[in-house]
């Protein structure tokens, strides 16, 4: 189901996306460096809302976006056009992936590689990826890796990830479950959401879902030679510290191969 993914980020999770992440993940500073240091034209796979773009624009930087998700896009393209930024933002499919150009840098942040059509999407967009990058170009990928979900003794329970107050006097509160199959390698993530008015009536409650592939970090090294990249570096929590085998959020740096 290709539908499930532009279903995903509607409605109060759009509306949100970057309140609930916010003092959860502190990887701004990560990109900003690396679109700098990298110089020329970047791209940013699954840009969502523009948590991490608006900021690189602001800055004064060359960056472009695309996302699944029309409703993100749109709330972005509002963004962009009060603050007066120029860049090109398109709604698309990573694993068809099609800009039109080539980019110095290609990063993808969060978990969106991962949220892939299956192994075959998540090669699919990484030799997209390749076909956008200029010689020698750099993609940066961030992924996820569930050791802590594989630890778990009870998976499945719900637990309260965030509550945010709105200065009208409303609530919304954020709940999550985690399952995780070992034999699929998948993650499954659902989101419940609940938003409730001034009198803790119940204005909207929305359930998401997502799914994640995962992998053992040399696999993933696997999959980036064979879409044609070779691993240069990489980095553990957004830091320069390189990832070893606890680490959960780790970044991956990939040269486009010559050739």
């Amino acid at each position: 189901g290709c539908w499930m993914k532009e279903e995903m980020y509607t409605g109060l999770d759009a509306e949100f996306y970057d309140e609930l992440l916010d003092g959860e993940i502190d990887d701004l500073p990560f990109w900003q460096d690396l679109v700098k240091e990298t110089g020329g034209r970047s791209l940013e796979v699954g840009c969502g809302t523009g948590r991490i773009l608006i900021p690189l624009l602001e800055e004064g930087l060359e960056v472009d976006g695309m996302d699944i998700s029309e409703h993100m896009i749109s709330l972005l393209r509002e963004k962009t056009s009060n603050l007066g930024v120029e860049t090109d933002v398109r709604v698309q499919a990573m694993e068809t992936l099609d800009m039109g150009r080539h980019y110095s840098l290609i990063f993808i942040p969060g978990f969106s590689l991962q949220m892939a059509e299956g192994r075959d999407g998540l090669l699919q967009t990484l030799q997209a990826c390749n076909r956008h990058l200029a010689p020698g170009g750099t993609l940066a990928v961030s992924l996820f890796f569930p050791w802590e979900e594989m630890e778990d003794d009870e998976p499945g329970d719900w637990r309260l990830r965030k509550k945010l107050k709105r200065p009208d006097g409303s609530r919304l509160e954020c709940f999550q479950s985690t399952t995780i199959d070992l034999e699929k390698q998948q993650l499954e993530l659902k989101s419940r959401y609940t938003l409730r008015g001034k009198s803790k009536e119940l204005l909207k409650e929305e359930n998401h879902n997502i799914k994640l592939l995962w992998f053992y970090p040399h696999e993933f090294h696997l999959l980036l030679e064979e879409a044609g990249f070779e691993v240069i570096d990489t980095f553990s929590e957004y830091t320069d510290e390189p990832m070893d085998e606890f680490t959960p959020h780790a970044v991956f740096i990939a040269e486009k191969s010559g050739g």
